[in-house]
């Protein structure tokens, strides 16, 4: 916001959009941390299923690795998905392009770990649908307007 000679503010308000984009986004992070969550509270008997029907050359150690490297990729996706959202709420423009790189870790992580841990999968469809609706032409007036009050 800035003032100008009459004394007035400059508010930019925030179009449906880009609230509608920052709610799927949230959603995406949790979905993130929800599905983290439940494979670690889960994590034995993931492990115990996949050990039967692995192949014979694969390991419990390395099942159980593999498993315990996404749960923490999961979790790490998820916080800082969510502390983009926290930033781009508040109106931090460079948030929305963070959420591009955001989009394409977790694209990456749906193309290495697969798509078995549901939440985590239906999680990055709803970021992908919120980063489309960021960059429309209503929500890239709001932050060219952001840009000229900051």
């Amino acid at each position: 916001m800035t003032i100008d000679e009459s004394g007035e503010q400059d508010v930019v308000v925030r179009p449906k959009l880009v609230t509608t984009a920052i709610v799927l986004w949230a959603l995406d992070g949790l979905a993130y941390l929800a599905g983290a969550t439940l494979v670690m509270s889960s994590h034995g008997a993931i492990v115990d299923s996949l050990v039967k029907t692995a192949p014979k050359n694969i390991t419990r150690d390395q099942i159980n690795g593999q498993l315990t490297f996404e749960e923490f990729t999961a979790l790490g996706v998820g916080i800082l998905t969510v502390l983009l959202v926290y930033l781009l709420m508040k109106g931090n423009r460079w948030s929305r392009i963070a959420l591009v790189v955001m989009a394409f870790v977790q694209l990456a992580c749906q193309l290495a770990f697969g798509i078995g841990i549901v939440p985590v999968a239906a999680g990055t469809l709803l970021g992908l649908v919120g980063l489309a609706f960021l960059f429309l032409p209503s929500s890239n007036a709001y932050f060219a307007g952001l840009k000229r009050t900051a």
